[in-house]
């Protein structure tokens, strides 16, 4: 593996939690040597992924920004999801959202967020905001429709995290709850992300029928279950024909980062 190769992965040690990082404590955290250390931060800064913010102290950089802005416009799936979130808010009440969001590894990824009028509560799923697989219909309803083989692995690895979350205390459990997801082709859940708030999630799904991301509506938990349910079926109908512009899209991959 070349040094640029191995530079990108030190990528992921800035966070917002960490935005900042000089050679040496890239070194450190990575387990190479100092003058490694100063290699990745050469080949980083190369491509513009990182800039430096002082002497010797480095943050993201302008290029982040430059792909960002890439995304935006080329990505398959924001391009066939728009037009199908304008017509979605038409229908969803009040003070609520609707979100289309990503499987991204072992996380959910927000990418686009639209509002219906009145007053907007918060909504933990903001776009490049990594979410947790097992709480909230965004993410349970992409967690529900994942190969066989990766589910047993994930709840192999994060079995107690499974359990918290009310997915079951074994994998035969586990799998009855993502199995009756599916049955129901849509997920609902009220509170599990922001209290006061209702989550109505319908799968985006592959060729393979696996779940490359969702669309969601993000109500008010006074809105009565009934309702739900009928914007349920509208998310679950948006879906649809955002797999039908996907799936005859030759270059949109399923889900490239796993």
């Amino acid at each position: 593996m070349s040094t640029s190769d191995r530079a990108f992965g030190a990528l992921k040690l800035f966070t917002l939690e960490r935005p900042s990082w000089t050679a040496d404590e890239i070194a450190s955290a990575l387990g190479v040597s100092p003058a490694t250390g100063y290699r990745f931060i050469r080949a980083l800064e190369e491509a513009g992924l990182i800039a430096p913010t002082r002497a010797g102290v480095y943050a993201l950089g302008p290029a982040i920004i430059q792909l960002d802005r890439q995304i935006q416009l080329t990505d398959p799936l924001l391009a066939a999801a728009a037009p199908v979130m304008e017509d979605l808010r038409k229908y969803g009440p009040d003070s609520s959202a609707v979100l289309l969001c990503r499987s991204f590894g072992e996380t959910v990824l927000c990418m686009r967020q639209v509002f219906t009028a009145g007053p907007q509560p918060l909504v933990s799923y903001e776009r490049g905001r990594p979410m947790a697989l097992f709480a909230g219909a965004t993410s349970k309803v992409i967690l529900a429709y994942q190969p066989a083989r990766w589910l047993r692995t994930l709840y192999e690895n994060r079995r107690d995290e499974v359990s918290a979350a009310g997915l079951g205390t074994t994998l035969d459990e586990f799998r009855s709850s993502l199995a009756n997801i599916r049955k129901t082709g849509y997920s609902i859940a009220s509170g599990e992300i922001d209290q006061g708030r209702v989550g109505i999630a319908a799968p985006i799904l592959n060729q393979d029928r696996r779940a490359v991301g969702s669309l969601s509506y993000v109500v008010s938990d006074e809105v009565e279950m009934r309702a739900c349910q009928r914007l349920a079926t509208i998310a679950q109908s948006g879906a649809q024909e955002i797999e039908a512009t996907l799936n005859g899209h030759d270059k949109f991959s399923a889900d490239a980062e796993r």
